[in-house]
């Protein structure tokens, strides 16, 4: 079941690491509940440090949490799509060799998205959504999503 309250809890803990050091989880928790209104734990925290690409870098002989200068997911995800394509019941993306996983999880994290599921081999993901009706909506917002520039053909 997706997190409706996940986008709104990353943009708040992006806001805290650029605007304040932070040293610990705990005090992320914190002040996302007092500065936000957001109550979290450490488990789902956690995740969202990841999905962020959230390290610590000293500063002063001291280790804070500090967002990534640069989203390298963006960088890799512009990379990895050769097409994205599709008909009346699937959408189709084609990466290089060993990316199509990478692709297929970052899609999964994407909630807004009207997804039913997701399957990623090699090189291939295969998306569904709830409703075929609302297909070419979703293949639009995946295209914007990954940053893929269709062809107008």
């Amino acid at each position: 079941m997706p997190d409706k309250n996940q986008p709104a809890r990353l943009e708040a803990i992006k806001k805290l690491l650029r605007e304040t050091l932070i040293s610990d989880q705990k005090t992320l928790v914190s002040l996302l509940k007092t500065q936000f209104g957001i109550e979290t734990n450490q488990p789902v925290l956690s995740r969202d440090l990841r999905r962020l690409g959230v390290s610590k870098k000293e500063i002063n002989q001291e280790m804070f949490y500090a967002l990534p200068d640069l989203d390298i997911r963006i960088e890799l995800i512009k990379q990895a799509i050769i097409e994205i394509k599709y008909n009346e019941a699937l959408i189709v993306i084609k990466t290089h060799p060993g990316l199509a996983a990478f692709i297929g999880d970052y899609i999964d994290q994407e909630t807004e998205l009207d997804i039913l599921g997701c399957l990623a081999g090699e090189n291939i993901v295969f998306i569904t959504c709830h409703s075929i009706k609302n297909i070419q909506k979703t293949y639009e917002m995946i295209c914007q999503k990954l940053h893929f520039k269709k062809n107008a053909s």
